[in-house]
């Protein structure tokens, strides 16, 4: 695994934290991954996930699945992709580009984890075009992210607010808009797609998980990508104080420590016609 200059974090190190991240996802929602009502007993069942990284959460669907289930992990950067591909196909895809002829309205399920962020270069409407194109008939969109509004939110912290004010400068600065998952369900119904509904949950953090060694794994999978972040605002000029850089990451792991972080996701689910 070999880390590629162009992607903003070391290919190793990020592997571990996406891991680690997937952990505790997977922790807080019990197991749960696909809130789509997909047939998942279907022979032959394929399923698309767009930014697989190392397909860990693929090979978590491969236990759910019967053995003649086609799993197809993409991401942008190939160096993530596993030695041992254990029955799941993988290639790289850009969510910023129109899906080849083999990606193409073929899958049941078609699945996103914070990944839509990073299609600032053509904004969240026609990466849900690219998304749903890869549907077969009938098929499923399933996309979890984050969601950084504080509106509601007076149980944040000081640090954990700084930390929504940097990632909401720098999405309004990529022109994504830092109200973009807010408008995910729109953009799915603009697509065509039908029996579109949002469902929020909350990903609790660090002390309020009551498990030292969870709780860990939830610090590290956020924490290691703050320097990142703020580097990603500073070079795009987002509208964000200076002095809310300061000492962030540091501040933000402390928090986290001492009292914890939820955080918010929306996962919103849409049906291509059949």
């Amino acid at each position: 695994m070999q880390d590629n200059p162009q992607y903003p974090f070391p290919i190793t190190s990020e592997v571990d934290r996406l891991q680690k991240q997937h952990t505790w996802v997977n922790h807080v929602l019990k197991n749960k991954i696909i809130f789509a009502p997909v047939p998942l007993n279907k022979e032959g069942l394929k399923v698309l996930d767009v930014g697989c990284a190392d397909g860990l959460l693929l090979r978590d669907i491969k236990k759910q699945v019967p053995s003649s289930a086609q799993l197809v992990g993409v991401d942008i950067e190939d160096s993530f992709f596993p030695a041992s591909d254990d029955g799941i196909r993988y290639e790289v895809y850009d969510l910023c580009e129109s899906p080849n002829k083999k990606l193409t309205g073929a899958f049941d399920l078609t699945h996103v984890r914070y990944v839509m962020a990073a299609a600032g270069r053509i904004g969240y409407q026609k990466a849900v075009e690219n998304l749903v194109a890869t549907l077969a008939p009938g098929g499923w969109l399933q996309v979890h992210e984050l969601d950084f509004s504080l509106d509601g939110r007076s149980d944040a912290g000081p640090a954990w607010k700084d930390v929504n004010t940097v990632l909401e400068g720098m999405f309004n600065a990529i022109g994504m808009g830092s109200d973009f998952v807010s408008k995910l369900p729109e953009a799915f119904e603009a697509t065509g797609l039908v029996n579109v509904s949002s469902e929020t949950i909350h990903l609790p953090t660090g002390k309020l998980l009551n498990d030292d060694e969870l709780a860990e794994k939830s610090r590290q999978a956020f924490v290691l990508t703050i320097p990142g972040i703020i580097q990603g605002a500073k070079m795009f000029k987002a509208d964000v104080p200076e002095s809310t850089y300061e000492n962030l990451p540091e501040r933000f792991e402390k928090e986290v420590k001492e009292q914890g972080a939820v955080f918010r996701a929306k996962i919103i689910i849409g049906q291509k016609p059949a």
